[in-house]
């Protein structure tokens, strides 16, 4: 049976269609109802509904959550006047098509004929509400150049999906400049009539009916979290959108949030092979030349304009490089920013949904946020090519955004693997912490040739059943360290007996020391292979976990700012002082849960007055011989850090021999 909700939504969906898709709310606001008319009476020569019978629900804007009245088509299509009452700025007609007639019996799942929605007002003539012939989307058939298909999708949950938890409703719209001109199929009379559809899920799928491939607004309400959003979506052009119930958006790429708001879900880690997802200098990710200043938004008029600059600063990261289309919580991702042109920072954040109100979903900057972002995920210097791991939450459309306090910077991003959100996909691995210890050092001669790598040298250290990784992990999390080079170069991990990948974990120049963390799929004999290349160097590797059976999932969040010792956050306030300890309360703050194991955090240095780096590991365990984060006066050094939660859900940070503030951003945590 229909629902009453679509009644509840035509006015927004009235102001769509007759702004074919304007992309600025300014101008979606800007159209003002046409005057009111008195009672008429409105006409139909003939509905084809491929010889079902059917009925039609006139909607006005009187403030009533019901039609204002139903009339009837037989199977031959044949329908009597139909009256609509007065004082009427636009009128709204529905049609259903039903099994038999007078039953109401409108089931898109079965019927080979959907239904259709027309909007009327006193400008379309003085015979607007002559409708003339009225043609339902029938399976196969075209009409005025359009041929129906039937639209279904998959939904995803982490929670189960009981029959009739997820509804939809579906109203194709007409789009205009910048896209690609499309609009309504029209009858003889120039009237547009759009496909629609209201009807609730069947087990784990969702559908439109049969309908005419083109642009929707979709209305999709989860009747168990109570989320609720609008969104304009593409469809019948090949692969349906699955509902994702875990994701942002619910895995659509523009959506406004009704009521509730996105959640977040854990998930299982699937490793990748390394793989090259972004590259700017080459058009790979995004192709429109290095990140610009800003996180998308444009102050001009000029529609492309506005759109290539957000295609500037957005990354889609799901569907390529091995990672799902859907179910997909976040990525992790080796982040560098390739020779920036002075000195600024680097963020990467979730795609949002869309602010304020319904009709921001049609302006092309409501996702975009008017402040810089709190938090960051690298730090860089002019001309360096710096890298860092980002635990990348996975937002609307599956995209992940980009915001350069900086100059136009090149950005490559290596994929390592991505997070599940808990029931879209079995399989994957845990993860489990353990107090970080040093597995390699080849200044040392630990499990290493006690000497530099020489230029293009591959060796070898086994990480499954020592520093505490079980033997049966699949992946290992490293802490990897380059000191001493003699020039600039970079250095890979990779799992020992798969070839080199076109991928780097570190960029380094000459004299620097400088560290990231790698996730590293572990090889033959339980073995993780080492790489330098275009330049000897000294490699240093501290395990920090693994992850493999009886982990916990993780649990991406947006980045939240823990400590800051610049303004005393969680921190004394002033640069840490040589050899000084924080002991920094992780669980029960900042969105983490109390009951979490593990954090992710990316831990940055700032403003050191030297040489030295900080260390990071469980509170309530010995210090350990490791390091996370290596810095060098005077510039700011980022670093991802997964860490097991020590007691009561705390971690010590140390510092080494030269004063700096110390910054914690919050990633993740896993339980």
């Amino acid at each position: 049976m229909q629902r009453a909700t679509p009644r509840r939504r035509s006015r927004t969906v009235a102001i769509a269609t007759a702004s074919a898709l304007s992309v600025t709310a300014a101008t979606v606001a800007a159209i003002a109802p046409s005057d009111p008319v008195e009672a008429a009476t409105a006409t139909i020569s003939r509905v084809h509904a491929g010889g079902y019978g059917g009925h039609v629900g006139i909607d006005v804007p009187d403030g009533s959550p019901i039609y204002q009245s139903y009339h009837y088509w037989g199977g031959d299509g044949s329908i009597g006047p139909m009256a609509v009452g007065g004082s009427n700025s636009w009128v709204r007609f529905e049609f259903y098509p039903d099994t038999e007639p007078n039953r109401h019996d409108y089931d898109p799942w079965t019927l080979p004929v959907g239904g259709v929605h027309v909007e009327r007002t006193p400008g379309d003539g003085p015979g607007w509400l002559q409708l003339g012939e009225i043609h339902l989307p029938t399976l196969g058939q075209t009409f005025d150049g359009q041929t129906a298909v039937r639209i279904e999708g998959d939904i995803l949950s982490s929670t189960p999906i009981t029959q009739g938890r997820v509804e939809v409703d579906t109203f194709q719209v007409p789009t205009a400049f910048p896209d690609p001109p499309r609009p309504l199929p029209t009858n003889g009379n120039g009237v547009a009539m759009g496909a629609f559809s209201s009807v609730d899920n069947r087990d784990d799928r969702w559908t439109a009916g049969v309908a005419w491939p083109g642009r929707y607004v979709l209305f999709v309400r989860d009747t168990v979290t109570g989320n609720s959003i609008q969104v304009t979506q593409d469809l019948g052009f090949g692969r349906t959108p699955s509902i994702d119930l875990d994701a942002i958006c619910f895995g659509f790429d523009t959506c406004h949030y009704l009521s509730g708001g996105p959640g977040t879900s854990a998930g299982t880690f699937h490793p990748t092979p390394p793989t090259r997802i972004l590259d700017t200098r080459f058009g790979v990710g995004i192709d429109n030349g290095p990140v610009r200043t800003g996180g998308g938004r444009h102050s001009s008029l000029d529609p492309l304009t506005r759109r290539d600059e957000i295609a500037n600063h957005e990354l889609k990261v799901t569907g390529v490089g091995g990672v799902p289309e859907d179910g997909v919580s976040a990525v992790l991702l080796n982040v560098t920013a390739v020779a920036p042109p002075g000195p600024g920072f680097l963020s990467v954040t979730p795609k949002p949904s869309h602010c304020c109100d319904a009709m921001s979903i049609f302006d092309d900057q409501g996702s975009l946020p008017l402040a810089e972002p709190s938090t960051s995920s690298l730090n860089v210097a002019g001309g360096d090519i710096v890298p860092n791991m980002v635990l990348a939450r996975v937002g609307a459309g599956g995209k992940i955004r980009f915001h350069n306090s900086n100059g136009p910077t090149h950005v490559v991003a290596d994929l390592a693997g991505w997070f599940g959100t808990g029931g879209a996909h079995t399989g994957g691995a845990g993860f489990t912490g353990v107090v970080p210890e040093r597995a390699f050092d080849s200044r040392t001669g630990l499990n290493s040739p006690q000497r530099p790598f020489s230029v293009g040298e591959t060796r070898s250290v086994e990480v499954a059943g020592v520093a505490g990784v079980p033997e049966n992990a699949e992946s290992v999390v490293v802490n990897l360290t380059v000191a001493g080079p003699d020039g600039a170069g970079w250095a890979a991990a990779y799992p020992t007996g798969t070839p080199l990948p076109n991928s780097s974990n570190l960029n380094f120049a000459a004299g620097t020391v400088r560290a990231n963390l790698a996730v590293v799929k572990v090889g033959t004999g339980g073995r993780i292979s080492l790489h330098v290349a275009e330049s000897s160097a000294d490699m240093i590797v501290d395990v920090m976990g693994s992850f493999g059976p009886g982990g916990g999932a993780v649990t991406a969040i947006d980045p939240v700012r823990l400590v800051d010792s610049r303004g005393g956050l969680r921190a004394p306030t002033g640069p840490l002082s040589p050899e000084q300890i924080v002991r920094v309360q992780v669980g029960g703050q900042a969105g983490i849960p109390a009951d979490a194991t593990a954090v992710v955090l990316n831990v940055s240095a700032v403003a050191p007055e030297g040489f030295g780096y900080f260390t990071v590991w469980p509170h309530g365990s010995a210090a350990p011989d490791s390091s996370n984060v290596n810095y060098v006066a005077g510039s700011d050094v980022p670093n991802l850090v997964m860490v097991r939660l020590g007691d009561g859900g705390a971690i010590d940070i140390r510092n080494s021999v030269s004063r700096a503030h110390l910054l914690v951003d919050v990633a993740g945590y896993v339980r």
